[in-house]
């Protein structure tokens, strides 16, 4: 018995981890989509943790040789 407890524990810990990480995704995309501001830079945290875990960056027009220091 002790040890269904402590399964459903665990897993109830990490299933609200999960959840936790969906909501910031999710509140960071709706912030984005409204404020139409994907080629700025984050302005809050949400939007900001939104663009890392999804893997966005900022487009600034510059080539990637200018963000480097080539020539």
């Amino acid at each position: 018995m002790a040890l269904a407890i402590t399964l459903f524990v665990i897993a109830a810990f990490w299933a609200g981890i999960v959840i936790g990480i969906i909501a910031i995704i999710i509140t960071g995309i709706r912030l984005e989509d409204r404020a139409k501001t994907l080629t700025g830079i984050p302005r809050t945290p949400a939007e900001a943790a939104a663009r890392w875990m999804l893997g966005v960056g900022v487009r600034n027009g510059k080539a990637d040789s200018d963000e480097r220091g080539d020539e």
